[in-house]
C-alpha cells in the first residue's frame, strides 16, 4: 500500500472525524524552501497546527511561527527554558509537590535533539514523501484499535509515557521520533485551549515506520475484537471507498462463549448476546 491507500483504509476501518496527519522534519533551508506546502503566515502554537491539519490545513513552520515557548522547546527551536528544566517554574505554580519531582518530569522528557530548520505539518494523505510521525487524535476506542493494530505484529505495549503537559509536541511527536515506539496521551490543558479539542479526544503518536504495519493489524483484528454493529459500519465505509469487505465475518469475536450470567441487551443494536 502506499500512503493515501494506507489512509483511504484506516478511515474505513475506523469512524475518525479527524484526518490523521503526518509531520515531517526538514533540517536544511534549501529543504524547507523546496517543499511545496505554504508557510503559516503568522505565529501557531505547535498543537493547534496539528489541529488544523486534522481538519485538511497543509503548512510548513520555522523558529519565527512558534506561538508556544513549550512547544519550541520540545521542537529545538529555542532552548528549554531554566526554570522548567530545573523543576522551579512548574513546581511554584503547584503543579508537582516538589521541585525533584517537576525536574524528574522535565528530564523524562524526550525532546528534539538536532534543531530543525523547519517542520511540515499536514493531512497524512497530502504527503507524496514519507514524514516522520502519524498523529491521530480521535476517540479511546480507535486509539485503542491502533493500539490493538499495534499488537498484532509487535505484542504488548510497554513504553507508553505521559504526564498530561506537553501532549501533542512532546507525547505524540518528539518522543515517537526519537524512540521509534507508539505512544498515547490524554491530551494536556493548554493544548485543550489552544486547540479546542474535544473533551473525549485523545491522541496517537505513530513513527512513521510502523504506520503501514498497524493500519495492517487493525484490519487483521476486525474479525476478532469488532462486535457485530462496528462490523456493519466498517463495511459500509470499506464499500463507500470501493474496498473489500469479503474478509469481514459476523457473529465472530475472539471471547466467544468466555463470560457467563446469562443474556445481555445491547443499546445500539436490537439483538441479544448470551453471554
Amino acid at each position: 500500500m502506499d500512503i493515501k491507500q494506507s489512509v483511504t483504509m484506516v478511515e474505513g476501518y475506523l469512524d475518525l472525524d479527524r484526518k490523521p496527519v503526518g509531520i515531517k522534519f526538514l533540517f536544511t533551508k534549501e529543504e524547507f524552501m523546496n517543499f511545496d506546502v505554504p508557510q503559516r503566515d503568522r505565529k501557531v502554537t505547535y498543537c493547534n497546527s496539528v489541529q488544523l491539519a486534522s481538519k485538511g490545513t497543509c503548512m510548513k513552520l520555522t523558529k519565527e511561527n512558534q506561538g508556544c515557548p513549550n512547544g519550541a522547546s520540545a521542537l529545538h527551536f529555542q532552548d528549554v527554558m531554566p526554570p522548567i528544566a530545573s523543576g522551579v517554574g512548574r513546581y511554584k505554580k503547584n503543579i508537582y509537590h516538589d521541585i525533584e519531582t517537576s525536574k524528574s518530569v522535565s528530564d523524562e522528557m524526550e525532546f528534539m535533539k538536532e534543531e530543525p530548520y523547519g517542520i511540515v505539518v499536514m493531512p497524512l494523505e497530502e504527503y507524496k514523501t514519507e514524514p516522520d510521525v502519524v498523529i491521530v487524535v480521535s476517540s479511546p476506542y480507535n486509539i485503542m484499535r491502533l493500539i490493538q493494530g499495534d499488537g498484532y505484529f509487535n505484542g504488548y505495549t510497554t513504553n507508553l509515557k505521559t504526564v498530561g503537559l506537553q501532549a501533542v509536541c512532546q507525547d505524540l511527536t518528539t518522543y515517537p521520533y526519537n524512540t521509534g515506539d507508539i505512544n498515547i496521551t490524554f491530551l494536556c490543558p493548554g493544548t485543550r485551549l489552544v486547540a479546542n479539542w474535544k473533551p473525549e479526544e485523545i491522541g496517537m503518536g505513530i513513527p512513521f515506520a510502523k504506520w503501514f504495519e498497524i493500519v495492517q493489524g487493525v484490519k487483521e483484528t476486525i474479525n476478532p475484537f469488532e462486535r457485530n454493529d462496528k462490523k456493519r459500519d466498517i463495511s459500509e465505509r470499506l464499500k463507500e471507498r470501493g474496498l473489500d469487505t469479503s474478509e469481514i465475518k459476523f457473529d465472530s469475536n475472539y471471547d466467544d462463549g468466555s463470560y457467563s450470567g446469562g443474556l445481555i441487551e445491547l443499546e445500539d443494536e436490537k439483538e441479544k448476546i448470551d453471554i
